[in-house]
């Protein structure tokens, strides 16, 4: 309902004060901020929040407009239709799926990354892989750094990584689809 869209409003704010004081300072994130940023979850459910004429989400509509850059707020209001981030059980079921065909090792590729999830669950058999990650979404790609800071992650449209043919042994996720 609306309480819980507001509620994860919120915690998308914390998150982006905490990426934003991070970068500042040139570190990497504290368990602490790493906890607050996990709980980013994208604007797939808020369009009204990136809508000037809903005025009953002006104060949020304010706050982005005076927190994000200019292309930080366009690709935050592009992503409002796709920006849904796969539960942690369809996660586990794909693994176990690669893990029945035999995969233990390897390079390992999320196209569409968002904040990582699928490297948060990585089975302990594959725990000496290499993780890569491509997010076109600068705020998630972002925050997926500083959660998996071994991991490759490069912030941009898949289409512009230069990455070599044959490079990867296993690609997951679960990109969004549209008309892009």
């Amino acid at each position: 309902g609306e309480g819980n869209l507001r509620t994860k409003f919120r915690m998308n704010m914390e998150a982006i004060h905490t990426l934003q004081t991070i970068e500042a300072e040139g570190r990497s994130a504290t368990a602490a901020e790493q906890e607050i940023l996990s709980r980013y979850v994208g604007w797939g459910s808020m369009p009204d929040a990136f809508d000037e004429k809903k005025t009953a989400w002006a104060k949020e509509y304010n706050e982005l407009k005076s927190t994000l850059s200019p292309e930080e707020y366009a690709l935050a209001r592009s992503s409002t239709l796709n920006a849904h981030y796969t539960t942690p059980t369809v996660i586990k079921a794909i693994y176990e799926a690669v893990e029945s065909m035999g995969f233990t090792t390897g390079n390992i590729l999320e196209p569409s990354c968002g904040i990582g999830n699928f490297f948060g669950l990585v089975p302990e058999s594959m725990a000496a892989s290499r993780l890569y990650g491509v997010e076109l979404d600068s705020i998630s790609g972002r925050i997926a750094r500083q959660l998996y800071p071994k991991a490759n992650i490069e912030v941009g449209g898949f289409e512009k990584t230069k990455f070599p043919d044959g490079f990867f042994d296993l690609a997951v996720g679960n990109v969004p689809f549209g008309n892009y």
